[in-house]
């Protein structure tokens, strides 16, 4: 593999200040803190360097999330952070991009607020939280704003939020541990039981952190054909059956270059569905660095796959970084 990586990075995260003061705005806190974060354009690029980033894909969220229960407060904060963000990326056309953020389950709002960030900005893609106001990513109530993003064939990436339960559960850890991997695991399984991904293959979706317990849960998928309780029953409504479906989503590979979540990643998925991801700024140095050195002695990978998940994946997807 390559001694030095030139990555693209599908999962980099850019707290900017109007995200802050649109939460402020919506009466909401950020359970994310301690919250680290790129103050410039430049400090973010500075600092994909020293990972062998090229070039970035950048979120403006953190899992403070969007909607907070008001419909005009959830707008706003998309358009605020949206403009900013764009101003952001495009100080560094070359190196950045971005994903809008959509104030689902606001579904005119997202609908109105996507057309403005693909056409109007150019941004890269749109980016869900795994769940607003406990309404999950591949609710049934997604179809008008699936249906135009299938239309668009667009990018949408998908990166898990913090689940309300967490504050009930007797023993105190951080979410992002064990239970943001559970909320994409659902994502994944909703868009597959609702037909989602059967009703819209032209969305290219990106599920963070491999998925989460998706490629290792894939197989009890099966049981969606066998259990359903609604009518008519998955079997009928989808014939051709769960697992395949799993095939066809995108990972990256953040907090997952572990060799035992890769093996059960490139079971599942083709080397043109697997991309890097970072998770910086919030990921401590020593991790990204023990991550690189995984991915590049997993011996899943051959120079091909290796090359894919290093950026020709990621190009597939957003090819104006074939200069970087």
């Amino acid at each position: 593999m390559a001694a030095s990586p030139r990555f693209i990075d599908v999962h980099h995260h850019c707290v900017l200040p109007e995200y802050e003061k649109a939460l402020v705005r919506s009466g909401a806190a950020d359970p994310s803190k301690p919250l680290r974060k790129n103050s410039s354009p430049d400090e973010a690029v500075e600092a994909m360097a020293t990972f062998g980033i090229d070039a970035a894909i950048v979120n403006p969220l953190s899992v403070a999330n969007v909607h907070h229960g008001d419909d005009a407060n959830a707008r706003y904060l998309c358009q605020s952070v949206t403009d900013a963000l764009a101003a952001f990326a495009g100080a560094k056309p070359d190196r950045l991009g971005f994903f809008a953020p959509l104030p689902y389950p606001d579904i005119d709002g997202s609908l109105q607020h996507m057309a403005y960030a693909l056409d109007t900005l150019k941004a890269d893609g749109v980016i869900l939280m795994s769940s607003q106001n406990g309404i999950y990513v591949g609710d049934k109530r997604m179809d008008p704003l699936l249906a135009e993003m299938d239309r668009r064939g667009a990018v949408v990436f998908v990166h898990p939020a913090r689940p309300a339960f967490i504050d009930t559960l007797s023993t105190k850890i951080w979410g992002s541990i064990v239970e943001y991997a559970f909320e994409t695991t659902r994502v994944g399984a909703f868009l597959i039981y609702n037909e989602f991904m059967r009703k819209y293959p032209n969305i290219k979706w990106i599920l963070a952190h491999a998925g989460g317990c998706l490629p290792y849960l894939s197989f009890r998928l099966h049981l969606m054909e066998e259990q359903d309780i609604a009518k008519p029953e998955f079997s009928k409504r989808v014939p051709e059956g769960a697992v395949g479906y799993v095939s066809k989503f995108y990972y990256d590979t953040a907090i997952s270059g572990s060799h035992a979540a890769l093996s059960a990643l490139t079971a599942v998925a083709q080397p043109d569905r697997i991309m890097y991801g970072s998770d910086l700024p919030f990921i401590h140095r020593e991790t990204i660095e023990m991550q690189t050195e995984n991915l590049k002695t997993f011996p899943g990978f051959d120079a091909r796959s290796f090359a894919a998940m290093e950026r020709e994946s990621a190009l597939a997807l957003f090819p104006r970084f074939r200069t970087a």
